[in-house]
């Protein structure tokens, strides 16, 4: 599901939130640039070598001399639980829809479906009943529960991240309410690859990438988690330094992948899913307590494989435009960066911060008081 990659953008759309956020941004910039300057912590660049084992298994899904494609988004392994609630939605239309048509079909044939009676004013208007509950089912699946249903039914099945050595570009393949597809420059990539981090810190995580608007000059923040879901903090850096070395020094410097992520949503793919949650336990070498888990989970493994399967088969293949498609060949265009007219405009925050309404002061009421009872005498100091 999409559901943190649709948080992040949506606190960048809401006048709400916008001013907070800036504010946090610009303090961790500040931190970092503060680390930088004082030698702390060590910050990679596209120009630093960070690892002698660059790697991307289980991560990519193309690998050529023009460009990478790999996996992204956070919380994959978990789609299915909003499934559920299609699943009942559609199942409700399935019955109801049928019924409202042939209960309709009256006012064409003169007579109703189930009796073959002729029509009469009753039955006319009965007819009506149900497609107006339908209807109003309809817009109220619409207006309130269709954004929830959207971050992982009836929208993109994955989304992509795709690294061009030839133009030196970024493409973001995200929903529209996510961000949509962007073209970034990858010189201005701000990389978290968890370098100097303990070997168990980078357990359940992933590579996250930024282009902050201090880069960029854009008016949003674009990040993209990135990668595979990490066994350790090694993961981390070797997947960074795969990415760094292809778009610095060429495919040859990096080990060609073992295999290739495929995008067709085979059913026992979906059963990795629900294991993950087991891996790292695996790999700790409790063996024995995986099998018992696995034994005794084995209903709930196959409930959420099944809903993770559904989910993916209730959406589409994310395509990329032929432009960004094309990019790099012989004689292509390349496509252009990305800029702020490709969103609407941002909400209008002054300094960052929403103004809290000013609330009158206990002072001025007291005073305001004072001047309006016939009892106070006025003031004539000022006069003498």
């Amino acid at each position: 599901m999409y559901l943190l990659e649709k948080g992040f953008w949506a606190i960048q759309i809401d006048p709400k939130t916008r001013g907070q956020l800036e504010v946090d941004m610009a303090r961790a910039l500040a931190k970092e640039k503060a680390d930088r300057e004082n030698g702390g912590m060590e910050l990679s660049g596209i120009h630093d070598r960070v690892s002698e084992c660059p790697n991307a298994d289980g991560s990519i899904y193309a690998f050529n001399d023009t460009y990478i494609e790999l996996y992204a988004g956070a919380i994959q392994k978990g789609r299915g639980i909003i499934t559920v609630l299609s699943l009942t939605l559609i199942s409700l239309l399935w019955i109801l829809v049928p019924v409202s048509i042939q209960l309709l079909s009256v006012w064409v044939t003169g007579v109703e479906y189930w009796s073959r009676a002729s029509a009469t004013t009753f039955i006319y208007i009965n007819s009506l009943v149900e497609p107006i509950i339908v209807v109003g089912i309809v817009w109220a699946i619409y207006k309130y529960l269709w954004r929830f249903i959207r971050l992982e039914n009836f929208v993109q099945r994955r989304l992509l991240i795709r690294f061009n050595r030839v133009t030196r570009q970024v493409y973001l393949h995200r929903p529209g309410y996510a961000g949509g597809i962007t073209t970034l420059a990858w010189d201005q990539v701000s990389p978290e690859p968890a370098l100097g981090l303990p070997e168990w810190r980078g357990t359940g995580t992933q590579l996250m990438l930024a282009w902050t608007n201090e880069m960029t000059g854009l008016p949003h923040f674009h990040i993209m988690l990135v990668g595979k879901i990490a066994n350790g903090t090694s993961d981390i850096v070797n997947l960074w330094e795969f990415i760094r070395r292809y778009m610095e020094e060429g495919p040859q410097a990096v080990p060609k992948p073992k295999k290739l992520l495929g995008k067709i949503p085979w059913p026992w793919l979906s059963l990795k899913a629900p294991w993950s949650f087991l891996r790292p336990l695996w790999r700790a070498g409790l063996t024995s307590r995986v099998m018992l888990w696995t034994a005794a989970l084995s209903p709930l493994i196959v409930l959420h494989a099944t809903l993770h399967w559904i989910s993916l088969l209730l959406g589409w293949e994310p395509r990329w435009p032929r432009i960004i498609r094309e990019a790099g060949r012989p004689g292509k265009p390349v496509p252009p960066l990305s800029t702020a007219a490709d969103w609407p405009p941002l909400p209008v925050v002054e300094s960052g911060l929403i103004k809290p309404r000013k609330r009158r002061s206990r002072r001025n009421n007291d005073t305001t008081a004072q001047s309006d009872s016939p009892e106070t005498p006025p003031d004539n100091t000022a006069k003498r």
